[in-house]
């Protein structure tokens, strides 16, 4: 398992609580997760809790599971997935900037 990764990881959750925060709050991207919704719209704390605790969580059972395959590719996966995102992320707000600019 990469320490990289796991910073990665760590990094794009919270880049992904705050855009996605971001988005919300100005009307221009709706969460598409329902569990994530039910928690931003009762609670901001939590919201952002388990954006955090999540990561680190996985970060805490691999040192317990040690290196094995199966973990590596779980992170890879993640990886990947918080790859997509981010790009979400950058689509909506070019999207929504040339829009604010007429561009």
């Amino acid at each position: 398992m990469s320490r990289t990764l796991i910073i990665f990881l760590c990094i794009a959750s919270l880049l992904d609580a705050g855009l996605t925060d971001m988005g919300l709050r100005m009307q221009l991207i709706g969460e598409a997760n329902p569990i994530m919704a039910f928690l931003y719209e009762h609670s901001y704390l939590a919201f952002y809790g388990i954006k955090i605790i999540l990561p680190l969580s996985l970060f805490f059972i691999a040192t317990k599971v040690g290196k094995r395959v199966l973990i590596n590719n779980l992170f890879r996966f993640s990886t990947v997935v918080y790859m997509g995102i981010l790009l979400l992320h950058t689509y909506w707000i070019s999207t929504s900037l040339s829009h604010s600019l007429n561009i």
